[in-house]
């Protein structure tokens, strides 16, 4: 749960790695580290029963006593303009090739481009709706937390008390592509890209995880 980079030099001081979500860094009794993404493993929970079972400790999850203070019910969204063109901006780009597309057709008659953009539309609409998946926020709530996503399709509830751990990071630097990473206390995995979050209120939703005593790390500042 966490960006790890090798110190590999390759070219001009550019260095190797991997980073994002489902990062897991071990580390041996020799003093090296080694560093694997378990993107598309089918049940991390698994790994992380075994490693559980063998005392194999967790360095980045520390416990954290919960403090007796009540939490207002908030939802974390981006709204007003910078919401606006997170949403639409998809659109307007689509609006444009098919702009593009007619004007092409109509005024240089050229069926080659036109019916080369056609055939690529269904792919765009599909990265459209991808996109949109992606955009989940957080409603916090006294003794729950919730991710739900913008179109109202999806949304997951979790209890404080039975939240081990979440970490908040980003996939391509500070603040691009947020996302969330949560372990519950049986170990269960799950991670939830959070592009409909504001990043200035990361640091108070941290805060308030830890009130509730849940341990809770950020690297997206």
């Amino acid at each position: 749960m966490r960006d790890y980079y090798y110190s590999v030099p390759k070219g001009r001081g550019k260095y190797i790695g991997i980073s994002g979500p489902t990062v897991m860094i071990f580390h041996f009794k020799d003093g090296k580290r080694k560093a694997f993404s378990l993107f598309g493993f089918h049940d991390i929970k698994i790994i992380l029963t075994y490693l559980h079972d063998n005392n194999i400790q967790f360095l980045n999850y520390k416990p954290i006593t919960p403090i007796d203070t009540k939490v207002k019910v908030s939802i974390y969204q981006k709204s007003g303009m910078q919401a606006f063109f997170t949403i639409i901006s998809p659109l307007i780009i689509l609006g444009a090739i098919i702009i593009f597309m007619v004007y092409s057709f109509i005024v240089y008659h050229n069926e080659t481009t036109f019916h080369l953009l056609l055939c690529f539309l269904p792919l765009l609409l599909y990265f459209i709706y991808t996109y949109w998946e992606r955009m989940y926020y957080l409603k916090m709530k006294d003794e729950s937390f919730t991710i739900r996503n913008l179109l109202g399709r999806k949304s997951w509830g979790f209890k404080y008390d039975d939240t081990m751990k979440v970490s908040f990071g980003s996939s391509l630097g500070k603040g691009a592509f947020l996302y969330l990473e949560i372990l519950d206390k049986n170990f269960k995995y799950y991670q939830f890209p959070l592009d409909m979050l504001p990043k200035k209120d990361i640091k108070e939703i941290v805060n308030i995880f830890k009130e509730k005593g849940v341990d809770a790390t950020a690297e997206c500042y």
